[in-house]
């Protein structure tokens, strides 16, 4: 299994867009065969007390795949060729971690 964490500053006042194309690609990146988990996330109030500033315009996408194969496979897929360039406009910056699991 393989887990990568991906995490983005939106550009101001772009969010309601980021949102609109986030939702038109996920439902086809969880439909692929490999994929555990595809969900973009935003910063909540929370109570505990070593959180991280919340920032409203920061989204951290958590993806769960079978296989690095299976990561490797939507990466090439068409509909993310499409939609990373669409995605990609309306950030200011994004960091990409991948794990794997201790236990």
């Amino acid at each position: 299994m393989i887990n990568v964490v991906v995490t983005m500053i939106i550009k101001e006042g772009r969010m309601d867009d980021f949102r609109t194309v986030a939702a038109e690609l996920a439902p086809k990146v969880q439909a692929e065969k490999g994929c555990i988990a595809y969900d973009y996330t935003v910063d909540t109030e929370s109570p505990l007390g070593s959180q991280e500033p919340v920032q409203p315009n920061r989204v951290t996408l958590l993806e769960r795949w079978e296989s690095p194969g299976a990561l490797e496979a939507h990466m090439a897929s068409p509909h993310m060729k499409e939609f990373m360039p669409r995605l990609s406009e309306l950030r200011e910056s994004a960091t990409i971690r991948a794990t794997s699991p201790l236990l």
